[in-house]
């Protein structure tokens, strides 16, 4: 597989929907004096700069504006925060954290423990996370992530998988599938993202049936991408109140800014 540089992308609609639900899981699993291994299969860059006229201003910078209706929400918080602390001009956004170092300022405002594993194969990513590894509680292996992290499974106690590959071959589909099933069979709460196009809805069912599709097309929120329709979140947990919990803060997003 050929190296994939999100740095174009970044804050575009696919992330807004994936963060917004990786962030709720999150929230779910991390309680004060907690501990949780986080694994993430493709991890790119720690944080990102906005552009002008990138994919994030038909993203996140068209929900940017409802920002104070959306404090409620760990990822909008963040968010917030974040580019309050880096930004010269306060709440304006020109900086987007990537979705495992999201995960971890959750879990610091959240007292929990964390272990955090990621992977990528590029290493100018490697690179880019160096100022963070200096935190016991980060490895980042510079590696293939499907392989890296099914090895992880089998020797770590259950935890919460991300799985974001970028689709840019046939097998990352399979693969993708294989590392999910396995991590559901083991215990783990597991998401794995794509774009509704990545995989076909006629083949969607080789998922495990105790998984959930959380969906969403842009339009109905405002959003574009790259003329993609929408995308999506499969999702599974041993805990069933999580998924329940995860719908309901789904509908009072959409609430907000329909």
């Amino acid at each position: 597989m050929g190296l994939y540089d999100h740095r174009e992308h970044v804050g575009n609609s696919g992330d807004v929907w994936k963060h917004f639900l990786l962030l709720e899981v999150a929230d779910c699993l991390l309680t004060p004096d907690s501990s949780l291994v986080y694994a993430e299969s493709h991890v790119g860059r720690p944080k990102y700069a906005l552009k002008p006229s990138g994919d994030w201003e038909s993203g996140i910078g068209r929900i940017w504006p409802a920002l104070p209706l959306l404090k409620d929400f760990p990822y909008f918080n963040i968010l917030a925060e974040f580019n309050s602390i880096e930004s010269i001009r306060p709440l304006q956004i020109e900086f987007y954290p990537g979705s495992a170092l999201l995960v971890a300022e959750l879990a610091k405002r959240k007292k929990a423990d964390l272990l955090v594993e990621i992977w990528d194969i590029d290493p100018a990513v490697r690179a880019a996370w160096n100022e963070y590894l200096d935190h016991s509680f980060i490895s980042f292996h510079l590696d293939d992530g499907f392989s890296g992290a099914m090895s992880l499974l089998k020797r770590a106690p259950p935890g919460l998988l991300f799985i974001d590959p970028p689709f840019t071959t046939p097998e990352d589909k399979q693969a993708a599938e294989k590392l999910f099933c396995t991590a559901i069979s083991l215990g783990w709460t597991v998401l794995c993202w794509h774009m509704m196009a990545t995989i076909p809805k006629e083949t969607s069912s080789s998922f495990p049936d105790q998984s959930i599709e959380f969906s969403i097309k842009f339009s109905r929120i405002g959003l574009e991408y790259a003329g993609a329709e929408g995308c999506s979140i499969r999702a599974a947990s041993p805990d069933e109140k999580m998924i329940r919990r995860i719908s309901a803060r789904i509908k009072a997003f959409l609430q907000i800014i329909r």
